[in-house]
């Protein structure tokens, strides 16, 4: 025997059971006028959802690429200069050399701005002539324009900017310069 509680609870049970057993063997009894609406319900809104959610992914992935891409390019900058005999053609080999690791990532190398400022100081602050005394430390700023998808550059510009710092420790022992 079931408590009185338990009773009283299931009593509604039966007539619920049956209008959803009703309603799944197709018996409702009222007008089919829905037929086929929910599967355009479902699709809609799985669009709706859908191209926002591909937008965002892309752009998020753009940016990644354009992170990647800027930071690679001062740290190889830094290391071509370190090995470049002397300043002005570690400077050539710097800028060809971050502009080759932002093509490699699909980021315009047009926009590239490669920048020598003091360690520590920020990348749009004042530039200072590189060197290769044994001692030396300052930062290497890559600086790129990244493009959005599906976004003129009419409407960015160029202030979509990302950028890529690596500090340069030239070696005490290093010769020439």
């Amino acid at each position: 025997m079931r408590p009185a509680v338990g009773r009283a609870w299931l009593r509604g049970w039966p007539v619920l059971r049956s209008s959803v057993v009703r309603r799944l063997a197709g018996r409702s009894g009222g007008t089919e006028s829905d037929d086929g609406r929910a599967m355009i319900e479902v699709i809609f809104l799985a669009v709706l959802i859908l191209i926002p959610t591909v937008y965002i992914l892309a752009a998020v992935m753009r940016i990644q690429a354009a992170t990647f891409a800027v930071t690679q390019a001062a740290r190889d900058a830094g290391r071509v200069m370190d090995s470049a005999p002397t300043v002005s053609e570690g400077i050539a080999r710097a800028e060809e050399i971050a502009q080759i690791a932002l093509t490699d990532q699909r980021v315009p190398a047009e926009g590239l701005d490669l920048r020598f400022v003091s360690a520590g100081s920020e990348c749009s602050g004042g530039e200072i002539t590189p060197s290769l005394q044994g001692g030396d430390v300052y930062d290497i700023c890559v600086v790129a324009v990244v493009t959005l998808p599906g976004v003129p550059s009419v409407m960015t510009g160029s202030n979509n900017t990302i950028t890529g710092v690596f500090t340069m420790h030239v070696g005490d022992f290093r010769e020439g310069g």
